[in-house]
């Protein structure tokens, strides 16, 4: 009776917790992406807050977590590790460190801490502990098969909620903001983000989600009647989901966006419908193909005149990045081990600033994450992140055995680890809090059925 009542307690907790988690996820892109200052504390303060009632109670109860870090003891170290040197950067150490580490252009000093912007890399920490939270609290979620699947879904429903605000305020609202005039990006959609770009990603982690249900829908049909009487209209749902997020990201006019959510979703779609290992008719298969190149011509016919012609400046653009990366990449040579500090980008380069790099715009970020990690923490530590991450893909590939039936959570998140791997190669989305919080979500979710498969209890 006793183990009974503390599985009851687990599992109302974890229950409670997705709800948490799935408002952090709602609430944080309506917030200009949730991509100030401000929304990082109120969201880590929340999230820990949680946090503390969450383990307070089970301690108190003295019942034991679904998900533990035996689970993901590298993944757990990895990610420790990381966090002790964003501290190690504030900390007031550069004058015990040898000069040459701490290398700026033209003599300049080099101040205090690692980091040439302390305060910024303490945010970066906060941001960095949000994400580990998130993680750990969607492994309890995800532990749960029958959970996990609903959670799954509730993610893809925030997606097409912020689809549908998109094409609202595109629309009705005369392409506002938050219900005022933009500032930027004015002619695109961008729902409640500034940028299109991490709009884009944003809806084409949701695209993702939406192809991995789909795909395991129809691989589980029989005939074309069990796609619309199963589950209650959830295809139907799911279809209709998927024309709102197509519609949205076709306004963002983001090309790397555009693409990077065909990669997720086909992807997702092919794993999906692979290994549901079932006899479905090739009329089947066709049909399907042929109304989602229809669909998706007549929404570029329609909106996508604008993505279409800047399909046409590719090259262009891909000139200017590679002028910009050429100097990021003199940053990381000339700090190769420490980094410049966590978020300090927008420090660090007007020192290296210079022609051909246009001096008309603000060069805030790297416009590629991948450097943007070793500009902020070095080679090594700034590989880390990324080597939790191909972890982690490893982990869900192993998930997708035959004898498991639904893994749609662990598809999605495989579809989203591409999405985003496609996505940061031109971009900074993952830097954006809004988008972060959507990531770790569906791949944590996804990660929790490495638990599902060393526990029985249903809880």
């Amino acid at each position: 009776m006793v183990a009974r009542s503390n599985s009851q307690v687990r599992y109302r907790l974890n229950n409670w917790t997705a709800g948490v988690v799935a408002t952090s996820v709602f609430l944080t892109p309506l917030a200009l992406g949730g991509n100030r200052p401000a929304i990082w504390g109120f969201s880590a303060a929340f999230l820990f807050a949680w946090s503390a009632i969450y383990f307070g109670r089970l301690g108190f109860e003295d019942v034991s977590l679904r998900a533990t870090t035996r689970h993901f003891r590298t993944i757990n170290a990895l990610f420790w590790l990381v966090a002790a040197f964003m501290l190690l950067q504030i900390l007031p150490i550069a004058d015990f460190l040898p000069r040459s580490w701490l290398a700026l252009p033209n003599e300049a000093e080099p101040g205090r801490s690692i980091s040439v912007a302390p305060g910024d890399t303490a945010l970066a920490l906060l941001r960095w502990l949000s994400y580990g939270v998130i993680f750990y609290l969607c492994l309890q979620i995800g532990a749960n098969r029958s959970r996990s699947s609903l959670f799954l879904k509730v993610l893809f429903g925030i997606v097409v909620a912020h689809a549908i605000y998109g094409l609202v305020l595109y629309f009705e609202f005369d392409d506002s903001i938050l219900f005022a005039e933009k500032w930027a990006y004015r002619g695109f959609a961008t729902g409640g983000f500034v940028n299109r770009n991490s709009y884009a990603t944003f809806l084409a982690i949701g695209a993702t989600i939406g192809s991995a249900l789909i795909g395991g829908l129809i691989g589980e049909a029989n005939r074309w009647l069990d796609l619309l009487e199963k589950r209650r209209g959830l295809f139907i749902f799911i279809l209709v989901g998927l024309l709102f997020i197509a519609a949205a990201l076709v306004l963002t006019a983001s090309r790397m966006g555009f693409f990077a959510a065909m990669c997720g979703s086909v992807s997702a779609f092919a794993i999906s419908f692979l290994r549901a290992n079932k006899g479905v008719s090739m009329v089947a298969i066709a049909t399907i193909v042929i109304v989602g190149l229809i669909v998706s011509s007549t929404l570029l016919v329609l909106y996508g005149n604008v993505l279409v012609e800047r399909l046409g400046s590719v090259e262009s653009a891909a000139n200017v990045r590679a002028d910009l990366y050429r100097q990021v990449w003199t940053m990381i040579v000339d700090r190769l081990l420490l980094g410049f500090g966590g978020s300090s980008f927008d420090y660090a380069y007007p020192l290296y600033h210079a022609a051909p790099v246009s001096f008309d715009l603000a060069w805030d970020k790297t416009h590629n994450t991948y450097l943007e990690m070793w500009v902020s923490y070095g080679v090594f530590f700034g590989t880390i992140p990324l080597a939790i991450l191909a972890m982690c893909f490893v982990t869900l590939l192993k998930l997708l055995r035959p004898e498991r039936k639904d893994e749609s959570a662990a598809i999605a998140a495989i579809g989203a680890l591409v999405v985003c791997a496609v996505h940061s190669a031109v971009d900074f989305s993952l830097e954006i809090q809004g988008v972060a919080y959507l990531f770790v979500a569906v791949v944590a979710n996804g990660m929790g059925g490495v638990a599902q498969r060393s526990l029985t209890n249903a809880d």
